[in-house]
């Protein structure tokens, strides 16, 4: 065989091989489908699987090496967060520890190379200046930067109480802690010294309302209702001698809160304030005067649409004029009204 021929051969079979693996590669492309295509795993570089870290940990996974998991393991000897013990050594600003030499403000912040204080309100650790004014030891509140901690004794509902500076796991039983007659709402009173828990041991709140006019003290039962569409809320209230009142109360922008004040004139129809006195004659704020009314205390429960199990807590005062203008005041005003 001539060296042409040869050459001729060697190159007719390297394009005949070529030409196999071309059309080999594209049979094989078309064959994959979502059928055969390999689906998630714990080797795919990607979050998936209810994995806690990429390819590590939930189901069906090798768990994560303690020493990445992002927390904090003092049983497995961490001495702060995926440092010390059988972790790499941690370093001085990454120690849980306020080195003030090093130029930290706060436990592993506020040096030149730390992270601001404030940077650590939202990462589950106790550090930076939470350990300020912290009475339990909470993650992520106290100090200057964080939020304020919940307390057992600020006679609000927060943290995790089950009713106002009670219950939880910090603060004592909400049944050590249902006095109903020291003129504070604690406990799980629904609101001052009344209506405590459900069997309502401290009794059930009343509804009642009282204002002056013309030097006459008033005073009677009351009515509340909300319309859970425009949240538009209605009081009235009558004595009885006779005389009634009646207030219609948009809500504000973002919703009831306590505290809300509002002023009731020709200008903010169709909120109204109306007073009849015990000899009939009529005033209102559709024929002028302007009436104040304060929500001090608003309460309630909304389910589908129906509202239940609410309380309304407020004061008015002001003045109405009947239909040829003269004017009478309402004064000293003040509610404290159930919903139905």
């Amino acid at each position: 065989m001539t060296s042409q021929a040869y050459v001729s051969s060697f190159a007719g079979r390297f394009a005949a091989t070529c030409l196999f693996v071309f059309m080999s590669g594209l049979a094989l492309m078309g064959c994959l489908n979502d059928d055969n295509l390999i689906g998630e795993n714990c080797y795919d570089e990607i979050l998936n699987n209810g994995e806690e870290l990429v390819d590590c940990g939930g189901p069906i996974c090798d768990p994560c090496d303690d020493c990445e998991n992002g927390v904090w393991d003092p049983l497995e000897g961490e001495q702060w967060v995926d440092c010390g013990g059988p972790c790499e050594p941690c370093g001085v600003h990454n120690n849980g520890i306020l080195d003030i030499d090093a130029g930290e403000i706060g436990i592993d912040c506020g040096c030149a190379d730390c992270p601001s204080c404030a940077e650590l309100c939202g990462d589950g650790l106790l550090n930076g200046n939470e350990y300020i004014d912290n009475p339990f030891g909470i993650p992520d509140c106290g100090g200057p930067e964080c939020e304020p901690c919940p307390t057992c004794d600020d006679e609000i509902l927060n943290g995790d109480e089950t009713g106002i500076d009670c219950g939880g796991s910090y603060c004592e039983d909400c049944s050590c802690l249902c006095d109903c007659t020291n003129g504070i709402q604690d406990g799980t009173e629904f609101y001052i010294d009344c209506g405590n828990n459900a069997n309502h041991d401290c009794g059930i709140c009343e509804s009642e309302i009282t204002w002056y006019n013309s030097g006459i003290q008033y005073f009677g039962a009351a009515t509340a209702s909300l319309d859970p569409t425009t949240g538009l809320l209605t009081i009235n209230g009558a004595s009885p001698t006779g005389a009634n009142v009646n207030f219609s109360i948009a809500p504000p922008v973002d919703g009831w809160e306590n505290g809300y004040n509002v002023l009731l004139n020709m200008a903010s129809v169709p909120q109204t304030a109306d007073f009849n006195n015990p000899a009939a004659q009529f005033y209102t704020t559709l024929f002028g005067g302007t009436v104040n009314v304060s929500i001090n205390y608003i309460n309630y429960t909304e389910d589908a649409g129906v509202i239940s199990d609410g309380i309304v807590v407020g004061t008015f005062s002001g003045s109405v004029s009947d239909a040829l203008g003269s004017l009478t005041t309402l004064s000293q005003g003040s509610f404290q009204v159930l919903f139905p």
